[in-house]
């Protein structure tokens, strides 16, 4: 059984640095964006590094994600320079800047091609030269740098609504691999399609599948003997596309790891999610990201840069959406619902779509833009699906960028519990919707880390509300209060 994500809302993209080479912002302002390499002591963790300049001040920051609750220590140049703080999300921060701003500490060392670190104890997380290559480590970062594995998450636009897939592509010596990886797809028969072409029909189990494709081919492999890097890949029941993905073109950079691919930019300000625009291999030396930011009003912003002189199109689910010229080798689009000076109307919808820099026969740059961070950044948790216990992520629809949740639901012999777990939904009330019935005011968003948990007990004692109505096998849903056709969160129990 499966569940449709809500209509998307139109939504915008800002691009900002790219994690591959500085972006210019004017002729006094410079920005460097870089995910370090990690060592392995927490496989999940993620860690950014980013370096700005204007003509006020220079900063330096460094951003922790997926990572476990504690105090970390940022080294650079092998001297100790400051501290952060992972919470409960997994996040945490730090930030340098000169002249000194409030309480941040000042930035009064070297940061450019000297060795950044994060340690816990004797113990590193991440260890990487700060040169805005943006590899970190093991992949291509850099523009037009042969990678050696290269990570796609496939952004789920049918409507089987928690379906997760992706892909993965590895040369090492004469062996090459390319692998799609599916969970939650609804059981039966799908085709993979390379540029709309199929290349291999597989069964779905509703949990988890995988295809390897290799050349050349060993026992319980499928040859490899078509070319998926620089295509669009789909996997397709019925006529019906459920999942999609770009893969970048050979030899033009890419993130080693699906993950960074984008990023949380709406975390203390808004609602924002980066992501990178993939290289055909038409230009292997452009690159570009977009943004989609929510704060007030919707905006959408790409921007690109690298590129020869001339006119550019911007194509969002194959319409052209605007032309703009290359100054200097790079341009920009901007849309907004309330548009100012130099914007066109945002009127159409993004998430979801394939969005393409072209110019105005071939493309350039693409990627087919996630439906929420949640999936771009794929933050999921691991599920149990047992009989005494139902784990699931909560799936975001979209209409929240950042929205997450987890449900939990124990079937014991004493009793059964359910709990719901959400996380950065703004400050206020939700239901949770229950095959349509809801439970009206259950989640209370009232703090800025947008956390709140309400827990169901077929036997209450304190704060705990009574669990009398069956949860497995039926579509849970969380809704702002009053409104339970705005669905933000959704997940079917079984």
């Amino acid at each position: 059984m499966s569940f449709r994500t809500n209509v998307l809302l139109p939504l915008l993209v800002l691009l900002v640095a790219s994690s591959a080479a500085p972006l210019s912002a004017g002729d006094d302002d410079l920005e460097i964006l870089q995910f370090l390499a990690g060592t392995g002591a927490d496989p999940d963790g993620t860690c950014r590094a980013r370096w700005r300049q204007d003509e006020d001040s220079t900063g330096f920051d460094v951003e922790l994600e997926q990572m476990d609750a504690g105090d970390y220590e940022v080294w650079v140049g092998g001297t100790l320079r400051g501290e952060l703080t992972v919470d409960g999300t997994g996040e945490g921060d730090v930030e340098f800047k000169t002249p000194q701003d409030g309480d941040k500490p000042l930035l009064d060392f070297d940061v450019l091609d000297q060795l950044v670190e994060v340690k816990q104890g004797a113990t590193t997380f991440f260890s990487d030269t700060f040169d805005g290559s943006g590899s970190g480590g093991g992949g291509g970062g850099g523009s037009g740098g042969a990678a050696s594995k290269i990570e796609v998450f496939m952004v789920n636009v049918g409507p089987d609504g928690n379906a997760q897939g992706r892909l993965r592509h590895e040369l090492k010596g004469a062996k090459r691999r390319f692998d799609l990886e599916v969970e939650n797809l609804d059981g039966g028969v799908y085709q993979l399609l390379v540029d709309g072409a199929p290349v291999a029909e597989f069964m779905a189990d509703g949990f988890e599948t995988e295809i390897e494709f290799q050349d050349p081919v060993e026992a319980g492999k499928v040859l490899l003997n078509f070319e998926p890097l620089g295509a669009q890949v789909d996997v397709v029941s019925g006529g019906e596309v459920y999942l999609t993905a770009v893969m970048p073109a050979a030899g033009t950079g890419a993130p080693a790891k699906g993950k960074k691919g984008a990023q949380d930019t709406g975390k203390k300000q808004g609602d924002g999610l980066l992501v990178v625009l993939l290289n055909s291999g038409l230009v292997p030396a452009a690159n570009g990201k977009a943004k989609l930011e929510v704060s007030g009003e919707t905006e959408f912003e790409v921007e690109f840069e690298d590129v020869p002189a001339g006119d550019y199109d911007l194509v969002v689910g194959g319409i052209v959406r605007g032309s703009a010229p290359a100054v200097e080798g790079a341009g920009e689009f901007r849309f907004s619902t309330s548009p100012l000076a130099g914007e066109e109307l945002l009127d159409f919808t993004v998430q979801g779509q394939l969005v393409e820099v072209t110019d105005g026969v071939d493309t350039l740059l693409s990627t087919v833009f996630p439906v929420s961070v949640q999936a771009a950044l794929g933050t999921w948790k691991k599920e149990i699906h047992d009989v005494a216990r139902v784990k699931v992520n909560l799936v975001a629809s979209g209409l929240d960028l950042d929205a997450r949740g987890v449900l939990d639901f124990k079937d014991k012999a004493s009793k059964d519990t359910l709990v719901v777990s959400v996380f950065d939904l703004p400050a206020g009330s939700y239901d949770l919707v229950v095959d349509g019935v809801p439970q009206e005011d259950v989640l209370v968003v009232t703090k800025a880390d947008g956390k709140a948990k309400v827990t169901f007990d077929t036997q209450p004692k304190g704060k705990k509300l009574l669990l009398d109505f069956a949860v497995v096998g039926l579509v849970v849903q969380v809704t702002p209060s009053g409104d339970n056709g705005s669905v933000l969160l959704e997940a079917l129990v079984e």
